[in-house]
Order: structure tokens, then sequence, then C-alpha cells
């Protein structure tokens, strides 16, 4: 398995690839862009260890800054984001230069296609991945990104990872970044940097008899993966109503209906017998309102995520601090998560 071809002459790669056992090689400093906040985290990568982090710094987003979608950015303005941008760098004590940028999950649409049987070519794959995806995006697929990895499994009939991303979301959040000193020399999502700091945990988990799980969730939206054994099984993002400006009670009724809704794909269409372990990063709403919910919906034991054994000996994060900088930090890792 190959990793991602480089794609378009801003973008410098869509990493779903993030989410398999391939990770690219990241950056040291990764930025995570988030409708709430700006986060910068600096790692010293260490041989064969967990990454030891050197800088973390958050700052809030501006009231009205807006939330983004898969049809548009968010965070204000090009110019009130460099403008954070380049404070983030400043108050970090971090120099600019080549970061990975961590974009939210429900900017592009992440799938898993199943074909018959893998495609001769890489050519061959794009253009039936193309034919599939034509209508099941609200944007014209010549205006987007779209990048795909083929999944291992047994037998003929494969699993694509699929990533698509409109070219005028993903751009501002680029030129903003070169604004303020940095380089986006990688192009991440929140899940697929989180799952790289946890895959080694999630494997463990999902190779004792049962699948394991990993919930990722912020103030707009939440996404659920699945595992079986080292390969992944499913992945699915949902926004709330209004970018997730509703009530928490809200949140938790339509998080309790959809993950119930995917809780019976992953049984009926994917031989799914039972989450034994689901991994929570829980942002908004909090785990103590989150986690009675998943056992009502019918998950297993669940393990929130926490800095012990994610991080090397030396400089430590609370855990509230840690949750908030767990994507950013799968990023900055890069293979030494891995």
């Amino acid at each position: 398995m190959n990793a991602l071809e480089p794609i378009l002459k801003h973008v410098r790669r869509l990493e779903p690839e993030a989410l398999l056992h391939l990770p690219p090689t990241y950056p040291p400093v990764a930025i995570e862009i988030d409708r709430a906040d700006v986060s910068l985290v600096r790692v010293r990568p260490q041989k064969r260890e967990r990454p030891a982090i050197e800088a973390f710094h958050v700052l809030a987003a501006p009231e009205g800054a807006g939330h983004a979608s898969i049809l548009k950015p968010g965070g204000g303005s090009a110019a009130e984001l460099a403008k954070r941008l380049r404070d983030l760098f400043l108050q970090s004590g971090t120099k600019p230069g080549r970061v990975s940028l961590i974009l939210p999950d429900n900017l592009a649409k992440v799938s898993i296609v199943t074909l018959p049987e893998k495609p001769r070519t890489r050519k061959q794959l794009m253009e039936l991945l193309r034919f599939k995806l034509r209508r099941s995006v609200p944007f014209r697929l010549e205006d987007a990104v779209l990048t795909a990895s083929v999944l291992p499994g047994p037998g003929p009939e494969v699993g694509v990872l699929v990533a698509v991303m409109l070219r005028s979301v993903v751009e501002p959040y680029e030129a903003a970044c070169e604004a303020a000193g940095g380089r986006a020399g990688l192009v991440d999502l929140c899940t697929p940097s989180l799952f790289n700091l946890f895959r080694r945990d999630l494997t463990a988990a999902a190779s004792k008899g049962a699948d394991a799980a990993l919930l990722n969730c912020t103030r707009g939206y939440f996404t659920l993966i699945v595992v079986r054994g080292n390969q992944l099984l499913f992945f699915r993002c949902k926004s709330y109503a209004g970018g997730g400006d509703g009530e928490t009670s809200d949140h938790l009724a339509v998080m309790a209906r959809e993950l119930s809704s995917s809780l019976s794909y992953y049984q009926e269409k994917l031989a799914g017998t039972g989450i034994g372990t689901i991994f929570v990063r829980a942002l908004s709403p909090g785990l103590d309102e989150i986690a009675p919910m998943l056992e009502r919906v019918g998950f297993g034991a669940v393990r929130p995520i926490a800095p012990d054994g994610a991080l090397a000996p030396g400089r430590r994060l609370a855990t509230a601090d840690f949750i908030r900088a767990a994507p950013a930090l799968g990023a900055a890792a890069g293979r030494t998560a891995a």
C-alpha cells in the first residue's frame, strides 16, 4: 500500500491514510483549526519512543467567526485567521515554517467505498470512484480534491477509503497559514490525526475478540470509526444542525440516534458481533453526559482518551489540555505515534 499521491498546487496532501498502517512523515509542528479555537503543538521527535511535547498553545476564535461546512470555510476572514496564526506562533515560541494543518472532519466527505475487485491501475481506480461518488457529494467533483487508499482485506472484494474536499474550502486555510509565515506541508483531518495517536491502543483492543471504536465529539460534529483487528472497518462523520449552536440535550439526542443507526449498519452489513471498547474524545458534550448514552445505545466499555501512555517522559499536559491537543499531537508525532 502506497502513501497517497500529492494533490493540487496548494493542497499538499489530504491524509486519510493516517487511518491506515502507513502514516506519512509529518512535520514536528501541527496546527488544528477548530470552530472554537486554533491550537498548536510542537514535539521533539524521538526514535522508537512516544513523542515529547515541546510546546502547546491555544487561542480562542473571535465571537461571530462562523462555522465551517463541507461547502464553505469558517473561522472568520483569511486576514483574521492569519493574525491568530501569527499570534499562535509567537506566543508558543515556535518559528514559522513547515507545519501540518489539521481541519475539521466535516469539511470533507470521507467514506469507505466497496468495489467487487481491485482495479488494475490507479487511473482506473480514480475514474471508478469519481463515477460512484458523482451523486453523493453536493458539489461538482471537478471542483474538488479526491484521494483514495485501498484498505487491506481478504478476498477479491476491496474497500477503498476515500476523502473528497472542495478546493475553495481548503485553500483559504492554507493561504492564511502562508500569510502568517507558515507553510502547510501536509493537510489532514481531525479524526485521522487522532487515530494516528491512538492506533496502537485501538488495534490492541480490537485484537481481543471484539471490535474497537473511536468517537471524536466536537462542538460542530462527531465522528465514529470502527476497527476490526488492524483493519479500518467503518468511518462516519455527522454535523449538527446550525453548526452546533443548539442545546446539549439536542446534541445528545442527535448523537444517540445517529450512533444507533451506525451500530445497526455495523451489525447488519459488516457482520459486527459487538464493539468491546470505545475510546472517546469529548470536547462537547462532556464525557459524563456521553458515556451513559453510549451504554444505552449498546456500545461496550467506554475509555476516555488520556495522556498516560501517549507521551514520552518530559513535559506533561493536564487531561483537559491533552484532550484539546490530541489531534494536533497525533499529526506532529507522525510515525512515532504508530
